[in-house]
């Protein structure tokens, strides 16, 4: 994981993701940290977020209805280079590439709320 520094209070999130379920899950986990989210079901439109809002962190989930989010992680660090970026996708073959292409974490599905956690506090 990133040593950038992530600091809850007041923070906006983006959950990018096609399967509502998960942004529901993720975005109930959030709320508990006092973290607003806004979620994106295409990577349009989750760029688009990320550019307005600036949040502090991007969830990122890679099989997008209008392509594949490990290929837009440069795009989002031009976007939002202060939000800390994870990616999260069943395919965990995808970990080291994800982090090489400046990703700060990785969280395979199905999610891990701890896991979750420990990126968020």
């Amino acid at each position: 994981m990133s040593n950038k520094a992530f600091s809850s209070s007041n923070q906006k999130a983006v959950i990018i993701d096609d399967e509502i379920d998960t942004c529901l899950l993720l975005g109930m986990v959030l709320k508990r940290f006092g973290i607003v989210s806004l979620r994106a079901h295409t990577l349009a439109e989750g760029l688009q977020k990320a550019t307005e809002e600036q949040p502090a962190i991007i969830f990122l989930d890679n099989n997008l209805p209008d392509g594949i989010g490990i290929e837009q992680i440069k795009e989002f660090r031009k976007k939002a280079p202060a939000s800390k970026l994870v990616m999260i996708t069943a395919m965990s073959g995808l970990r080291d590439r994800a982090l090489l292409s400046g990703a700060d974490g990785f969280v395979e599905k199905p999610l891990d709320m701890t896991k979750i956690e420990k990126i968020i506090i």
